[in-house]
């Protein structure tokens, strides 16, 4: 699946237009399912060559409307399969993991931090950053880890105790002075 649920940098997928809400629930030792779209505005969709090619790579139905170039994904495979960055160049310390920790436990991490350092060179020049907050305005990145139960997370946690939530706006990843926070989850299954 390109580790698209896990890897994707989230600045780079705003700065592209896209909106994600993707799923990721622990089934098992080695097992998990990932679920979700990821769409952009068709306007930008043909700009960029109206390739729909990267919705296949992701195992996704690709859908094309009046206003919206959409994938939707809905994956199972083992932690590797759902890793896979497919020999992407992502920095070490971007890349995010799922790990099986003991008995009924794995651990999920976004290693967002290690975004907050690119957005510092958009930031500093007035130009692109208000370029971007008008293209991005609106957008948000949205990732959840669910199993039978978490057992700890830096995200939102659900009532239910089940699903660990992080959203990212644009506010979020164009504030430099606040940098982003890891999301990590300890979830059961």
């Amino acid at each position: 699946m390109r580790a698209l649920f896990l890897t994707l940098p989230a600045a780079l997928a705003l700065t592209a237009c896209i909106e994600s809400d993707m799923d990721l629930t622990v089934l098992g030792e080695d097992e998990a399912r990932v679920t979700g779209y990821i769409q952009m505005q068709r306007q930008m969709f043909e700009m960029a060559g109206q390739d729909p090619s990267f919705c296949d790579e992701e195992g996704g139905t690709f859908t094309l409307t009046d206003t919206h170039a959409r994938c939707d994904i809905d994956k199972t495979g083992t932690f590797a399969e759902i890793m896979d960055d497919g020999g992407a160049d992502a920095p070490q310390d971007m890349q995010a993991e799922l790990v099986h920790l003991d008995s009924n436990r794995v651990r999920a991490l976004m290693p967002f931090a290690a975004m907050s350092g690119q957005m510092d060179d958009m930031a500093s020049d007035p130009q692109a950053m208000a370029m971007a907050q008008q293209m991005m305005a609106g957008l948000s990145v949205s990732f959840s880890v669910t199993g039978a139960n978490i057992e700890s997370t830096t995200g939102t946690l659900s009532e239910d105790g089940k699903t660990a939530t992080v959203t990212l706006t644009l506010d979020d990843l164009l504030a430099p002075e606040t940098p982003l926070q890891d999301f990590e989850t300890i979830v059961t299954y």
